[in-house]
């Protein structure tokens, strides 16, 4: 998977997870994943889902673990057992 189709997949996610997160924060996340920055984007997606103790279903905790394993980057480990769903 390239540097494109992480950055569309996780808009996909974050502009599907609106009224999980406050829209400013979902904005700035957007914008990261936007400006060649998914890796910094899906952390923040995952931090501020644990600190709103947001419950996601199983196939977008699918999908961070896809899109974190394509960028090298170790899965956090409330999305490694499933996250809340």
């Amino acid at each position: 998977m390239d540097l494109r189709q992480i950055e569309k997949r996780l808009e996909e996610i974050l502009t599907k997870a609106t009224g999980w997160l406050p829209a400013h924060e979902l904005e700035h996340m957007l914008e990261l994943a936007q400006a060649n920055e998914p890796g910094i984007a899906l952390e923040d997606f995952c931090s501020q889902l644990y600190e709103h103790d947001v419950a996601i279903p199983h196939a977008t905790v699918d999908e961070l673990r896809s899109l974190a394993s394509a960028m090298g980057m170790t899965v956090p480990a409330w999305v490694e057992r499933g996250g809340y769903a």
